[in-house]
């Protein structure tokens, strides 16, 4: 993986152009390449769920704040889940479907779904409180702008344990929460999935390395895009790619512009189809019940 912090400092040491304007285009070309490469992935690592709860007579929920997408919508009423279905029509059908039914409007369960800005609808409304409603969505990618993190040491981290102790002075914060540490010996990351103190975080997978105890070992935290490994130096070929193009210079930026459209187009090839409801190539379905006939 590859830190927002690493990603320009090697667009500076590719240019040797350390100058404060440039590094600023950087910045921002490094998350514009994030964005146009993050539109062509489907994968399931870019994908989450939340949860939200039904209210009696309410059409309208809010949008988890990361949501680009909604890939699906189950309501669960009484221990049985039910999924609602993306309302095929435009914006006007749905306003009249809601506006010009002729039967009830409320139910336990929705039949549809209408995504819009901010917001999801239902029809019909819930007609009982508190139904769990769990959403499958696409993340949408925010700008990377913290640069690494390597206050001071870590102190205690168990081998198979998920809990990460600085010693004083670490500076953790909550804002670090999706973010990546690497103790710099052992060179893996692992995401932070929370916060507790200034000394305390917790990783999402057990740790790996060799356990630490009482120690002062150097670690990173790094902000990351969501892009594969093998993908996550792509944004660097972009913003090189603008780089020499403002420059004038067409041999470089074509050089780093083809790079990062060949890359575009592999990285095509990952969609994960288990979040589509589309399969892919033939699909033979036997009848267990179609015995041969004929045999003695």
């Amino acid at each position: 993986m590859i830190s927002y912090e690493q990603l320009y400092t090697r667009c500076q040491s590719q240019t040797g152009d350390s100058d404060a304007t440039s590094l600023a285009n950087f910045k921002l070309w490094i998350n514009d390449g994030i964005k146009k490469s993050y539109e062509v992935l489907n994968a399931e690592r870019f994908y989450t769920s939340a949860t939200d709860a039904t209210v009696d007579g309410t059409t309208s929920y809010s949008l988890p704040y990361d949501c680009d997408k909604v890939h699906s919508i189950i309501v669960t009423v009484a221990d049985r889940d039910y999924v609602a279905t993306e309302f095929p029509g435009s914006e006007n059908q749905w306003l009249a479907l809601k506006g010009g039914a002729t039967t009830a409007t409320e139910s336990d369960y929705p039949q549809y779904y209408f995504v819009k800005k901010d917001t999801y609808e239902f029809y019909p409304a819930s007609s009982v409180d508190d139904y769990v409603i769990t959403m499958r969505y696409k993340i949408n990618q925010r700008d990377l702008s913290a640069d690494d993190h390597t206050t001071e040491s870590i102190k205690t981290l168990a081998n198979t344990g998920t809990t990460v102790t600085g010693n004083t002075g670490t500076l953790f914060t909550a804002s670090m929460i999706g973010r990546y540490l690497k103790i710099d010996d052992d060179r893996v990351w692992y995401r932070i999935s929370a916060y507790t103190s200034a000394t305390i975080l917790t990783i999402a997978r057990e740790y790996g390395g060799t356990a630490i105890a009482a120690g002062t070992a150097s670690y990173t935290i790094g902000e990351m895009s969501l892009l594969p490994n093998s993908f996550q130096e792509m944004p660097t070929d972009y913003a090189l790619y603008r780089y020499y193009l403002k420059k004038k210079d067409t041999v470089q930026s074509n050089l780093y512009k083809r790079e990062f459209e060949t890359n575009l187009l592999k990285l095509e090839t990952l969609s994960n189809d288990t979040t589509s409801g589309v399969l892919v190539g033939e699909v033979i379905i036997k009848d267990p019940n179609d015995y041969p006939l004929g045999l003695s």
